[in-house]
């Protein structure tokens, strides 16, 4: 089935908001490169999309990825940051350094121009993102209109996929492999793509909706969600999905700290003393794994796991290669030999154990120094005692930041430009860095009044639009 103009009422949606929604420059072109990463995303064979349209470096939907990415970092750069924008030295310093290492490590690649290119498109992003996306969420306002895009997005990608699935019209577009996945190209991306913009939509319910229609609309957004987390039974996408709405009411108020606490004490207790739930939990984890063995356990499941067996087979390989690596964007080849799933072999499935492979031990320690400072950040986050508004605004780069990380262990995106989770795990971390920076030329007692007057702000420019 040619599901072309299933593309073609996505690309319209998403053309109606940037016509109508979005005045700023710099996030229209944010949100075309955003865009052509979710066409990447998609089952482009269902689309109508050939080969020879998007793979290769020279095919049209590379260039055009290409050239929305030098944009994005063009406008980026003619952004000018506040006077009393307050740069993380130690932050930025270890971006350089674990740029660099990227850089130096293309020579002795396999393939030096494969290596080069994908150095100097994360290069590229990096710019783009702690640059210009930390500057630009330094505004209050600039992050309420970007969570208003992902809002928009969440409703565009998910909510006529599910009316596909349950209509039976879609059926052949959105079930790949025996499993829901939208109008992505497999389940683990859609699982992926539905946890991380999930903080986006509490936002809008806890801070925007404001008459019960609203709320009604977004708590029925935030069901398709859950729909569609069951349908797709993608094990990562629902562990990140617990992960960002936890972190995201963890953030927000201190009786949500004390209850998610509580709650995840009781699952613990009931775990241990229901062994069906405890089987149902099992067989959940075991999806992909010989069914006839006998796995009463997870550490037995785990020895049974397809991602194990690779990261088992190449950890001999990468260690010893420990100190330089085999270059940037090489190590996913050594995993063919270690699995029969040719589609699995593709990649690592672990973004942690990726870079290991492909910088050694000293790109590892950069990049968990990196994670390192930017939760640092986070945690003093969580510890100011702002307005609500801005507690809401924190939280939702802190979740995504959180599930990103976690998410990451199962899956090789985070250093992959043409994927659309390495955008949406990175530019959340501009923001814990930009909200880092707000706070500090803001007193404890100014705060509240000017979060009311940046609500007042966003209400006129709504009513203005409407």
């Amino acid at each position: 089935m040619n599901a072309a103009p299933v593309l073609i009422f996505i690309l319209g949606c998403f053309a109606w908001v940037l016509h109508t929604r979005l005045k700023n420059s710099f996030l229209r072109i944010y949100s075309i490169f955003f865009l052509i990463l979710v066409v990447y995303a998609a089952n482009k064979a269902y689309y109508g999309i050939s080969a020879e349209m998007s793979e290769g470096t020279f095919s049209p939907l590379s260039l055009a990825r290409w050239g929305a990415l030098i944009l994005f970092a063009v406008f980026a750069w003619r952004l000018k940051a506040p006077e009393k924008f307050q740069t993380d030295v130690m932050l930025g310093l270890l971006v350089m350094l674990l740029l660099s290492d990227m850089f130096l490590s293309a020579f002795y690649a396999d393939s030096f121009s494969y290596s080069f290119l994908r150095t100097l498109s994360f290069i590229l992003l990096a710019f783009a993102v702690m640059k210009g996306m930390t500057i630009y969420f330094y505004n209050s306002v600039n992050c309420l209109h970007f969570f208003q895009l992902k809002y928009y997005a969440a409703w565009i990608m998910l909510a006529p996929a599910l009316l596909m699935l349950i209509s039976g019209l879609g059926y052949g577009i959105t079930i790949i492999m025996n499993q829901y996945a939208g109008f992505f190209g497999n389940q683990n991306m859609f699982g992926t793509f539905s946890a991380l913009i999930t903080p986006y939509v509490l936002f809008h319910w806890q801070v925007v909706a404001q008459k019960r229609w609203e709320k009604w609309l977004d708590g029925a957004l935030l069901a398709i969600i859950l729909a569609g987390l069951w349908f797709s039974n993608s094990r990562n996408g629902a562990s990140s999905w617990v992960i960002a709405v936890s972190v995201y009411f963890f953030v927000v108020n201190l009786k949500y700290r004390i209850k998610i606490v509580a709650a995840a004490i009781c699952l613990v207790i009931v775990l241990a003393v229901s062994p069906a739930l405890k089987s149902d939990l099992i067989s959940f984890v075991r999806k992909g794994t010989d069914k006839s063995l006998q796995v009463t356990d997870f550490a037995s499941q785990l020895n049974e796991e397809q991602r194990f067996k690779m990261w088992k087979g190449v950890w001999p390989l990468f260690w010893k290669q420990k100190l330089t690596g085999y270059g940037f964007a090489s190590s996913h080849l050594l995993v063919f030999p270690f699995t029969k799933d040719e589609e699995a072999g593709r990649a690592l499935h672990n973004s942690y154990l990726e870079i290991f492979g492909d910088l050694g031990l000293p790109g590892l320690i950069l990049l968990l120094l990196l994670i390192y400072r930017v939760g640092s950040r986070a945690v003093s986050l969580t510890q100011r005692k702002g307005e609500y508004l801005e507690r809401n605004i924190n939280a939702v780069f802190i979740s995504v930041f959180v599930a990103g990380l976690a998410n990451a262990f199962f899956e090789s995106w985070m250093f992959s430009v043409g994927n659309l989770t390495s955008l949406m795990f990175w530019v959340p971390v501009a923001g814990v860095a930009a909200r880092w920076s707000w706070r500090a030329e803001v007193s404890t007692a100014q705060v509240p009044k000017f979060a009311e007057e940046i609500k007042q702000k966003w209400q006129i420019q709504q009513g203005t639009t409407a």
